[in-house]
């Protein structure tokens, strides 16, 4: 499912989200606290460590120093599913001691959102901060954190400036827009106080650094040529599978006919695959950018059409709102945010050059 949610585990403030899928929605004026919005969705969520064997010379032996750490079954999810292997000193926490480090930003920044995703491996909160606008066009302003229960994961927290959506976010390049954090799973609470509040500050500045890049994207004109540049950086060719480039690059077109003619029937279907994959690929990708330049050509307020800000803001509504496989997980962590990623990379090099 595109939406990666378990089950109904999803709670928003005032309105869902695109998927449909909610466990509860609250009021605005709710008053909710980090920890008791991941109780909601991840309250009985329980990782175990257990031991690890290998079998060698059909003798099963315990792995010393490793263990499997588990995710234990829900009532939604029944059956157990492995989250990874590390050290049998791995501390094992969960999500609701995790979320109640950020407590104290409740008060200041609402809960927006919370949910669990990928099998329950992954938990994120949403608070909602302080709207404001770039050149007229309005934002909504949004601080995130991803808690994750997988071995090798470590936590996320980032702040994200997005278009009139609702949790989904965009993820800024090179750590300008994106805090990353480790909370550790021994801390004490004190420290994940501590560690909460250093965040907070963070956050400001990383919300007043965001808005001054952004207002520089608005107040940039750029070609059509260059707008194209930030769309082809968001959506790059896909690379050339090795037999596809045997053919192109170093046969000639009656060379390339001849060398399938003689492949055996496997080996010739395998080439078939490779080449209609790239080609699909490639289809895929000039239709991705020729929505970019539909949305850019439509972009509103009118005022701030042929910017970097509109040519920005077409790849991340492309990003954000396309159908497909992982969309909703894909937009804050995957794929999407790093097609958002690249764009702004390319933005931001094109203010550079002025």
């Amino acid at each position: 499912m595109a939406h990666e949610i378990l089950g109904q585990r999803f709670i928003a403030r005032s309105q869902p989200a695109w998927h449909n899928i909610a466990k509860r929605i609250f009021g605005e004026g709710e008053t909710i606290t980090a920890r008791e919005a991941m109780v909601e969705v991840a309250g009985d969520v329980q990782v175990v460590r257990a031991p690890l064997f290998y079998e060698m010379d059909g003798k099963m032996t315990r792995a010393d120093g490793q263990a499997a750490i588990v995710r234990k079954a829900l009532p939604d999810s029944p059956s157990e599913v492995m989250l990874g292997v590390t050290s049998d000193k791995w501390a094992v926490t969960d999500y609701a001691t995790l979320a109640g480090a950020l407590d104290p930003l409740a008060a200041q920044y609402k809960v927006e959102t919370a949910g669990l995703l990928k099998e329950g491996s992954l938990a994120f909160l949403c608070f909602r901060a302080e709207d404001w606008s770039v050149k007229g066009d309005p934002m909504r302003s949004y601080f995130a954190a991803n808690f994750s229960l997988q071995p090798g994961k470590g936590h996320k927290v980032f702040h994200s400036p997005v278009r009139v959506v609702c949790w989904n976010t965009n993820t800024q390049a090179e750590n300008s827009a994106t805090i990353n954090l480790s909370i550790p799973h021994t801390a004490d609470a004190l420290q994940k106080i501590q560690l909460a509040a250093m965040l907070a500050a963070r956050f400001v500045e990383m919300k007043d650094r965001a808005k001054a890049v952004f207002e520089a994207f608005a107040e940039t004109y750029v070609t059509a040529a260059q707008a194209e540049a930030i769309f082809r950086a968001a959506f790059p060719q896909p690379s050339v599978p090795a037999k596809v480039r045997l053919l192109k690059q170093h046969l000639s077109e009656s060379e390339a006919a001849e060398f399938k003619r003689l492949l055996t029937a496997d080996l010739l279907m395998a080439v078939q695959v490779a080449e209609e994959t790239y080609e699909r690929q490639r289809e895929q990708v000039a239709a991705l950018i020729e929505e970019c330049g539909r949305r850019y050509d439509a972009f509103k307020p009118a005022n701030l059409k042929g910017t970097a800000w509109a040519a920005y803001n077409a790849v991340t509504e492309v990003s954000d709102w396309r159908e497909g496989r992982n969309a909703d997980y894909s937009a804050v962590l995957g794929t999407r945010a790093q097609e958002k990623s690249r764009a702004y990379v390319e933005a931001v090099k094109l203010l550079e050059a002025k």
